[in-house]
């Protein structure tokens, strides 16, 4: 009888216990999310957030999952709330970002748009983006119409594309902001143009006869005359390409469609049609998407390339190969080019 009073009142003493510790330690369903506000680390990355709050430093992860919508700039200093929730590796993983980001206000010409590609350079805050292309630095302002879904995040260094149009104010603005896509090709080339890979023009590339060196040896391509060279005007030795292609009767790999990785192009300008002129001369290794540099005998001439130059039986441009040129005064004070042909 004293043995199952013993039981008895230890069943009721771990009873006790049980309840205590519940009223102690209360269970939160919601014990695994957390929300926590702070100021983004300078080691913070498009993967992995570094946030300093008044208890110190969080670590937490971006998934693809994580709603960013709200807040896409990833700048040293910027105030962020970060709502998480604990992944089985123990780190906090990011459900959803919020800050505030008041962009400017403008007019803007959207049908005169353009695409520049470059990468984001210092300088840049919530309102401007500095963007660093093979032709030198663009100032573009941000809305809050821009549209930044297909890019993860804004942050010095990240490669993106932006379609940008002149506002009211003289400055260009950023009608989207996309990642630039670098680790596969276009899905949507593939299915127009064929198949497709990447790799650097070789010296050996003529205006009839592409020689791309990719990671599965040294491939030639035909050039034709209804080959898609508007992504690729400039090809010089050693530029990253992509190109898509398909297999021709003459047993050859045409070039359907060809894409320069290492450019970008000029913003599309009005230009002063009474100002036209033609000049011909050689075409310098300087050369790129966005800027001709023409050696005439008068010296270099630094020529605009946009979206409105014609090419003459000159589906593009080749090192120190002989050209004329028809320019125009454009908008912004350069000298663009209208027109270009062959020198016969």
């Amino acid at each position: 009888m004293k043995k199952s009073i013993s039981a008895i009142l230890g069943v009721a003493l771990t009873i006790v216990v049980i309840v205590a510790g519940a009223l102690v330690f209360p269970v939160d369903s919601k014990a695994s999310e957390m929300t926590f506000t702070g100021k983004i680390d300078d080691r913070t990355t498009a993967e992995k957030m570094y946030l300093s709050t008044s208890g110190g430093t969080v670590e937490i992860k971006i998934d693809d999952s994580t709603d960013n919508s709200e807040a896409k700039f990833f700048f040293p200093g910027t105030k962020v709330t970060v709502t998480c929730s604990t992944g089985s590796d123990g780190y906090w993983h990011a459900t959803s970002i919020k800050s505030e980001v008041k962009p400017g206000k403008a007019e803007v010409d959207s049908a005169k748009a353009t695409t520049v590609k470059g990468k984001i350079a210092k300088g840049t805050t919530r309102e401007k983006i500095y963007l660093k292309s093979g032709d030198g630095t663009m100032e573009i302002k941000l809305d809050n119409e821009t549209d930044l879904s297909g890019v993860k995040c804004i942050m010095v260094g990240r490669e993106v594309e932006v379609n940008c149009a002149r506002g009211s104010d003289a400055y260009m603005h950023a009608l989207s902001v996309k990642d630039k896509m670098t680790s596969a090709l276009s899905t949507a080339n593939v299915e127009k143009y064929g198949a497709g890979v990447r790799g650097t023009i070789s010296g050996q590339t003529t205006s009839s006869k592409l020689v791309l060196k990719t990671s599965e040896g040294r491939m030639e391509f035909v050039i034709d005359s209804n080959t898609d060279a508007s992504e690729g005007r400039v090809v010089f030795p050693g530029q990253k390409y992509t190109v898509y292609f398909y297999r021709g009767n003459d047993s050859w790999n045409h070039a359907s469609k060809i894409v320069n990785e290492s450019d970008t192009s000029s913003p599309t300008v009005s230009v002063d049609e009474r100002s036209k002129a033609t000049v011909s001369g050689k075409i310098k290794s300087k050369t790129n998407e966005s800027t001709l540099f023409l050696q005439t005998k008068d010296g270099t001439m630094e020529i605009r390339l946009d979206a409105n130059t014609v090419y003459n039986n000159c589906l593009f441009l080749l090192e120190d190969k002989r050209i004329v040129v028809t320019l125009a005064t454009g908008s912004d004070g350069y000298n663009h080019a209208v027109s270009i042909s062959p020198e016969w």
